[in-house]
């Protein structure tokens, strides 16, 4: 769905595909973004939520807040969205899921919990970021599906690689130092076989929120052009009035 005015600018890359966004949100999506990807203006919405993260390419929080200041909206989700979000919160940029309230909370504090590495020619995730590691646990522990100190334990060898280095084969080897291949199996299957995709459930929040806001401006937009119930009430009632008045004169 598009939503009302221009159409909101997306920067995305492997944390949802391409074809997933686009059949909820019509927009003009692009590429994680990096240092100078921002437009100088914009009257529409903006959206972040991939983007690159070598210090010397990363967007600056300055360059949000430029155009914080000129009123253009900017909202932040699931990975280097999220982290610009709670650091310009005060400033107006808005945050959502999971992942920007862990930042903000400061449960989560190294950039590298959303870090991936991922494929430029059709922006599939070749890695597993460690916040989709921390959240699969986290719902296996709820769900009493495995103990405290084994979900820790886990998480804490995923930790220790490094973000380039967590490919799914690289994590079922590190935790089978852990538990066994067997019970390994077993939770997955409790999650349908994969680990929990946060990152990708943030980013279709923040691209749901528009698709909501412009239902309901549609919906107030049709209800402005008709009458309200006590407008249609006094019609009914006038036109009902002159009905008898005519049937009166007929039976006269």
């Amino acid at each position: 769905m598009r939503p009302v005015g221009p159409a909101p600018i997306v920067y995305l890359g492997p944390s949802l595909p391409p074809a997933t966004a686009a059949a909820v949100l019509a927009a003009d999506y692009r590429p994680p973004i990096k240092r100078g990807d921002l437009p100088v203006g914009y009257d529409g919405t903006i959206i972040i939520i991939d983007g690159e993260f070598q210090q010397s390419l990363s967007v600056s929080p300055k360059e949000i807040l430029h155009l914080l200041d000129k009123g253009t909206r900017v909202i932040g989700a699931a990975s280097m969205g999220a982290l610009r979000a709670v650091e310009l919160a005060r400033y107006g940029m808005k945050g959502f899921g999971w992942v920007f309230e862990a930042y903000r909370s400061g449960r989560l504090e190294a950039d590298d919990e959303v870090a991936v590495s991922y494929s430029p020619e059709d922006m599939r995730c070749l890695t597993v970021p460690l916040v989709n590691v921390r959240r699969w646990l986290d719902e296996l522990s709820a769900g009493g599906d495995i103990d405290e100190w084994t979900a820790a334990w886990l998480l804490e060898r995923a930790r220790r690689l490094f973000y380039a280095d967590r490919t799914p084969e690289r994590l079922w080897a590190t935790w089978s130092q852990v538990i066994t291949k067997s019970e390994l199996e077993r939770v997955l299957a409790v999650t349908g076989g994969q680990i929990t995709d946060v990152k990708a459930a943030d980013a279709l929040m923040a691209l749901n929120t528009l698709v909501r806001e412009s239902l309901q401006t549609n919906s107030q937009e049709h209800d402005h052009g008709r009458p309200s119930t006590t407008e249609r009430e006094d019609l009914q009632g006038t036109g009902a009035r002159a009905c008898r008045q005519q049937a009166s004169q007929k039976a006269s």
